[in-house]
């Protein structure tokens, strides 16, 4: 009787918990138009130099619709910016793993790798980034990507350290962004 009494009860509780069939997740289309609209947001928040919300927005982007990479190398290129070259590799990682032929978000992933003062991880992301700008035919990042590589492998494993400078983020070149989706 107690056991029946508890399963009533507990069928009673989940019953309330139900959503009300208005109340529906959203779809896959509008989930990509809020993503995008946090992403148009993000910018203004730039623009008037608000990191801190530009971030929010940025990951809220990505919570909401992670099949956008612009989200993640939006807010790769912030954290850097921001100093947060771990955190910033996190998100590229992030990336990297969702959007495996991305050749730009490879790049990016390892321009904060070298700035945490990871050498492996950043020298295994430029290489992929060239193996991908490569397949692409997209010989101009192929290039930025290679000459990337080849600075990193000429960095000597004991002078591999991560980056201190105030701007060392702000100067970091980065590959076109057409055409490597």
């Amino acid at each position: 009787m107690k056991k029946t009494m508890f399963i009533l009860m507990t069928l009673v509780a989940l019953a309330g918990c139900q959503k009300p069939e208005t109340q529906q997740a959203p779809t896959m289309d509008q989930r990509k138009d809020i993503g995008h609209k946090l992403i148009l947001k993000s910018l203004n928040d730039l623009q008037n130099k608000d990191l801190k919300s530009t971030i929010i927005d940025l990951q809220t982007s990505i919570q909401v619709n992670p099949s956008e990479p612009e989200a993640y190398l939006l807010l790769g290129q912030i954290l850097l910016k921001v100093q947060e070259f771990g955190h910033a590799a996190d998100i590229l990682d992030l990336a990297a793993k969702t959007f495996p032929d991305n050749g730009t978000v490879f790049y990016m992933l390892s321009i904060a790798n070298k700035l945490a003062g990871k050498k492996l991880p950043a020298v295994l992301a430029a290489r992929h980034s060239v193996e991908v700008f490569q397949a692409q035919q997209d010989r101009d990042n192929m290039l930025k990507s290679a000459a990337l590589l080849h600075e990193l492998i000429d960095i000597p494993d004991d002078q591999f350290t991560p980056a201190k400078q105030p701007d060392a983020a702000s100067a970091v070149p980065g590959p076109a962004s057409g055409g490597n989706d």
